[in-house]
């Protein structure tokens, strides 16, 4: 018998094949078994990926970048490019060049093994800098041709606890440069630059003071500066003293965030906090021992395991996930000048990934341990607490080589882009309100994803995706900096304008038949849409390609074939059971958007469906298609019903629906 069936949304995405078997939940009529080089709206329609555009290559061919975004307002979003001991600026897809035209760059510390551990956070004109084996740094623009990175003079702290042993610290002075002399072995040569505090009685109350350690004499003995406004009560020894958390010694913090007008450094299993609206002092308490609301504080998180921080995330609380265990930490109190209390209070165990989490609404995504999983860090009324939900339980698979990197494309559609430790590029449509966690892959030919950043277009309309790609190109490495396009757009959609090539470029002006500029490309195949119309493939050469027939817009790059495979059909029949009988479609009816040039069939057969009419001109491309196209299709009887959509030309694919015939034997 036959059976009609609607394939009317595509919005659970690419699914594990471990769920290939579980017909009977909501999200299979949704699911994919392929969603490659296409985005699942969250409406449910999918929508062909637009190319990426060729921006530039980096410093190093042979030597990785990380990229960063640093947005001081929405106009102004610049892109950084961190590569080995320096960094370059882009501005709305332009490099920011000297007078003389070269790039424009400032000397780091930071070396090609250093920049997976970088970390930012950002205040305005000034980005902190974090590095678990360099000190704090900032990066800080003045203008497009003036950016300074500076090591930060911290003042006075952050702090250890408090020693509780016997060994005491004795200054020789209590201003300028000193010596301090230790009862017992206290010093390391790797303490340069550390902070130390001394208290000394002063009846009826104590006094602080702290000072900066500058060189290194022996292990019971150093020479420090003291800070100018903590100078010493006096040169008697002390028993109470505390050493700077941060030092070579100890290692840098690895993670910051800004949190209730402070900056918090993470490092170890300890939190930091500056005083407030004071992001470089992070003195504890007063020179008197008084702790004030506005002063900075330290917590060193507790659980039945020391467990690295990896991640701060800022919200109503700061969320703070380590290799073991996932916390939230909330202050109250400290109005006036009574302290204030910090709460600390742990949630799961799941542990995480020193992965950069994302912040989309009250939800925090992270990267568990291990790499494997995304969960949504978010508070749950129920429980009155926070829960971590996986986001990958419906494609497990997916990510497999573990995330390197996470980005979040908030429109035209939301998506979390995640550049996978195997250089592959996925993508999750995430709408938490509508329930949507759809996965889609993205394949790029000869293509290794290091690393990726989003940014707000110059029209300020839309977000937009860039990737840093090693590319093997003419048999050699290269490393580019790329955007992807939108492909289309809702107010530019003819032909002509679509932007469906990899690493690619566009021509626009009179018409030509010879299309140079192509040096990045040099010796690779690339795919051509000239005025609206797709021309054979050809060879780059010395840079530059011949057209068949001379034209005025020109996009050429690599190609890329994107596919669509819905899960197969079930529940069809006389009961609603097809899953043990033979089933064959016999005809199929697609609703397409703004579409051409796509092929329809099964696996391992699809056919090319014409969009030309009889009445269009023949010497232009036909516009794009939107509408009902009915298929006669050469299905065969088989245990599943699958139906496969592939465009590989450089044109634009919608698909809204599949109304599919399906006739079924039953046993």
């Amino acid at each position: 018998m036959k059976s009609s069936a609607a394939i009317v949304r595509f919005n659970t995405g690419v699914i594990s094949p471990m769920m290939s078997g579980r017909v009977d939940t909501e999200e299979y009529a949704g699911a994919c078994s392929v969603l490659d080089n296409f985005i699942p709206s969250v409406q449910g329609p999918v929508i062909r990926r637009g190319g990426t555009r060729f921006i530039g290559e980096t410093k190093y061919a042979d030597k990785k970048v990380r990229l960063f975004s640093f947005q001081f307002s929405s106009e102004q979003p610049y892109l950084t490019e961190f590569g080995d001991k320096y960094v370059r600026f882009y501005l709305f897809r332009h490099p920011i060049v000297k007078e003389d035209g070269s790039s424009f760059e400032i000397e780091t510390p930071y070396g090609e093994n250093d920049l997976d551990g970088l970390n930012f956070a950002q205040s305005g004109d000034v980005m902190f800098i974090v590095h678990p084996d360099h000190p704090l740094h900032k990066l800080v623009r003045y203008s497009n041709t003036d950016w300074r990175l500076s090591e930060v003079a911290l003042t006075d702290g952050p702090y250890l606890p408090v020693n509780t042993g016997e060994i005491s610290l004795q200054p020789s002075g209590t201003t300028g440069n000193v010596v301090i002399t230790a009862s017992a072995d206290v010093f390391a040569q790797t303490d340069v630059g550390r902070h130390v505090r001394i208290m000394h009685p002063n009846n009826p109350n104590v006094k602080w003071g702290a000072a900066k350690i500058t060189e290194y004499t022996s292990p019971v003995s150093v020479k420090a500066s003291v800070f100018s406004d903590r100078p010493f009560l006096s040169t008697a020894a002390s028993k109470a003293w505390r050493l700077g958390a941060l030092s070579k010694t100890t290692g840098y913090a690895s993670t910051a965030a800004f949190f209730e007008q402070r900056l918090v450094l993470g490092k170890g299993n300890g939190v930091y906090g500056s005083e407030t609206g004071k992001y470089e002092v992070f003195s504890p308490s007063g020179d008197d021992g008084t702790v004030k609301a506005d002063n900075g504080y330290g917590y060193e998180l507790s659980s039945e395991q020391i467990n690295d921080i990896c991640w701060l995330s800022s919200g109503r609380v700061l969320a703070i996930g380590t290799v073991g265990a996932d916390f939230t930490l909330s202050t109250s109190g400290g109005e006036g000048s009574l302290p204030m209390t910090v709460k600390v209070v742990r949630h799961s165990t799941y542990g995480s990934e020193p992965v950069a989490p994302l912040k989309i609404s009250n939800t925090t995504l992270f990267v568990q341990r291990y790499g494997r999983k995304v969960r949504a860090f978010v508070y749950d009324s129920n429980s009155d607490g926070y829960v971590a939900k996986d986001v990958t339980t419906l494609a497990s698979h997916i990510t497999e080589s573990g995330i390197r990197e996470m980005a979040l494309q908030q429109e035209p559609v939301p998506v979390v882009w995640c550049a996978l430790k195997n250089g592959s590029l996925i993508g999750m449509t995430y709408e938490a309100e509508e329930s949507v966690r759809a996965w889609h892959t993205h394949t790029m030919k000869g293509a290794f994803v290091e690393s990726i950043v989003t940014q707000p277009a110059e029209n300020g309309r839309y977000d937009e995706l860039y990737l840093a790609v090693r590319r093997t190109v003419g048999g050699g490495e290269k490393r580019y900096i790329e955007v992807m396009e939108r492909g289309m757009t809702e107010e530019n959609d003819a032909p002509s304008e679509c932007f469906y090539v990899d690493c690619g470029l566009s021509y626009s002006g009179e018409k030509v038949k010879s299309v140079g500029g192509l040096e990045h490309l040099e010796g690779e195949t690339v795919a051509i849409l000239a005025d609206g119309a797709v021309q054979p493939e050809r060879v780059v050469r010395d840079g530059k390609i011949e057209l068949d027939v001379p034209a005025a817009v020109v996009h050429v790059g690599l190609p890329y074939v994107s596919v669509l495979q819905p899960s197969g059909l079930s529940g069809l029949g006389e009961y609603g059971v097809s899953e043990n009988g033979k089933k064959r479609i016999s005809s199929l009816l697609i609703r397409f958007y703004k579409t051409l040039g796509v092929k329809v069939g099964r696996n391992g057969h699809t056919e090319p469906l014409v969009f030309r009419r009889t009445s269009d001109r023949t010497d232009c491309p036909p516009e794009l298609f939107s509408g009902d196209r009915k298929i006669s299709f050469s299905g065969c009887w088989d245990d599943s019903a699958v139906i496969r959509v592939e465009q590989d030309q450089p044109l634009p694919a919608t698909v809204l629906g599949m109304f599919p015939i399906v006739g079924v034997n039953s046993l």
